[in-house]
């Protein structure tokens, strides 16, 4: 898979915002479920979206994950906006049920020109039937999830509590290390998971951080808009709404490099006071060689540490870059 790449800048006047809106997530259970898009949603979640449907959603949102023409038009992608708290999609569903039909049908044919392709061709004949659809799809997924959403509420808190720490410490990277598979930082720029990659500097642009907390592997994200650009990720911590006790808050005596950055990777670097090898780092944590090269790579990427190869070895030392962050969240 390509990657897009975003280039940071200069990472102390990084402006972020952690953004709480449930429509991302509406549409990443939805790409998911219904498009070619496998997005990371657990099996009892999908078969509890598909249980709520009122009408035949894959016929309504075939036009949008079709193989070779997906498209997410304007008026159904996400409002995001800097410091959006949000816990009800109802005012965006209206605006998609009462969007103009006819600058809809221009940004499509913006796209694709006079020859629209087969799966948006329905779209065409009948737009306005078509936004009700979407819109009707969204409220149903909604109704199903809208309970997981209010369990999530001190997830929520307690990611903003961890972005914030970390920009607060002049730690940016603890976050950017830890957005999951579908993300890497290297070098003072973020990677992107793109089925068309590009390259972007964020220029003075907000950086906003979007949890999902219905996938864990989400691809969802805006890079090309003038005032900022917006992730989505999978929250931290998602699998205890599996079940219907809310979420612990985390004890306030938590390894604060554990929350930033992950349990192994905090624990690697605390540890990593004199050169190891890749076997010890592996006994440090408890894991296979694999997931500790794995670890050891990102945390490598973001500067924190190096391997270099001597004999049959690999042996790995922490950086200045690595002693300063352990050093900031001690």
């Amino acid at each position: 898979m390509a990657f897009s790449r975003i280039d940071l800048g200069d990472m102390t006047r990084l402006r972020v915002s952690v953004i709480r809106d449930p429509v991302p997530m509406l549409i990443s259970l939805l790409a998911d479920i219904y498009g070619d898009r496998p997005q990371g949603v657990p099996e009892p979640w999908r078969r509890l979206v598909r249980g709520s449907m009122s009408t035949d959603a894959a016929a309504v949102l075939r036009p949008m994950f079709a193989p070779g023409t997906p498209v997410l038009p304007d008026c159904i992608s996400p409002p995001i906006r800097p410091n959006l708290d949000s816990s009800d999609p109802g005012g965006h569903l209206e605006r998609i049920r009462g969007a103009d039909p006819d600058v809809l049908l221009a940004e499509l044919h913006g796209i694709f020109g006079d020859d629209v392709p087969l799966p948006w061709r329905p779209v065409v004949a009948a737009p306005e039937r078509w936004l009700r659809g979407v819109a009707d799809v969204m409220a149903d997924t909604w109704g199903a999830f809208a309970p997981v959403w209010s369990r999530a509420s001190e997830l929520f808190d307690r990611e903003a509590e961890r972005i914030g720490g970390a920009v607060v410490r002049g730690a940016p990277e603890a976050v950017l290390l830890g957005l999951g598979s579908r993300h890497h930082y290297q070098d003072g720029s973020l990677y992107i998971e793109d089925r068309y990659p590009e390259d972007f500097a964020l220029e003075g642009r907000t950086l906003a951080f979007v949890p999902i907390i219905s996938s864990a592997a989400p691809a969802l994200c805006e890079l090309d808009r003038p005032d900022l650009v917006w992730l989505g990720y999978a929250m931290p911590g998602q699998g205890r709404l599996h079940s219907a006790a809310a979420p612990a808050r985390a004890d306030a005596g938590a390894d604060a490099l554990g929350v930033a950055i992950g349990a192994a990777r905090a624990l690697i670097l605390r540890t990593l006071t004199t050169p190891a090898t890749m076997s010890d780092i592996a006994g440090w944590i408890g894991a296979t060689a694999p997931a500790a090269t794995y670890h050891c790579r990102h945390l490598e990427a973001a500067g924190l540490l190096t391997r270099r190869r001597q004999g049959s070895r690999t042996v790995v030392r922490r950086t200045a870059r690595g002693e300063a962050l352990v050093d900031l969240f001690s």
